[in-house]
């Protein structure tokens, strides 16, 4: 039985949908004062240059919106809906969104450093660049998910389904994988040394040859 494919010639990932987004959003005027309830709904901005760092327990949906550059390092969003959202350089290092909900999101360049999405339920998913180190994604799904140039080192996915994931050039050195589902996830050109699996979360993943001596001692291979 052969635990994950060394080639593919063929895609056997699922194609990402990308944000539904209009071509001009207008800016949301006023912004931090569109912040100060326990509640936030907002659609159809562009949301730039705010400070919301250690936002209280906060309700906050976004719908069709683009977020540059804001701070939401440190704050609790027990509540976060995302919804054909691109957020570009923001800052959410030590943010909490146990329960995260996300569908056709793109990060670009974010610091997710510390970022806790605990159970979180993501759908057509990008993670571009960005510093995402000892970030917490456990028993959580992720469906057409992409990560790219992301340096997830010391990340947590324990227990989360990553079915036909593709890491793009990522540092995974560390990364926590235990129980996570990863048939048909493409690991090609990523950094994996450290990487902690069982044997049966490889099942069904791909790998290029030159990470094979790193998966050797999961599998409980001896390369002579």
């Amino acid at each position: 039985m052969k635990p994950y494919r060394k080639n593919s010639k063929m895609s056997l990932n699922s194609v990402r949908d990308l944000p539904d987004l209009p071509a001009d959003l207008p800016l949301l005027e006023y912004g931090i004062e569109h912040f100060r309830s326990r509640e936030v709904i907002l659609r159809d901005r562009t949301i730039e240059d705010l400070s919301l760092d250690e936002l209280p327990a906060t309700t906050l949906r976004l719908e069709s919106c683009v977020l540059n550059r804001v701070n939401m390092a440190r704050s609790k969003l027990p509540s976060l809906r995302l919804k054909d959202v691109r957020l570009i350089d923001c800052d959410l290092a030590n943010a909490e969104a146990c329960g995260l909900t996300a569908l056709r999101v793109e990060f670009l360049n974010c610091r997710l450093t510390g970022f806790h999405a605990n159970e979180a339920d993501c759908q057509d998913l990008l993670i571009s660049e960005g510093d995402a180190r000892y970030s917490q994604f456990r028993f959580g799904a992720f469906r057409s998910a992409e990560f790219k140039s992301c340096n997830f080192e010391d990340a947590d996915f324990q227990g989360t389904d990553l079915r036909g994931a593709l890491f793009k050039a990522c540092n995974l050195q560390k990364v926590e994988m235990t129980g996570v589902k990863l048939e048909r996830a493409d690991f090609r050109g990523s950094r994996v040394e450290g990487l902690r699996a069982n044997a049966s979360d490889l099942r069904g993943a791909i790998v290029d040859p030159s990470q094979a001596m790193s998966f050797a001692t999961i599998l409980g291979l001896k390369i002579m």
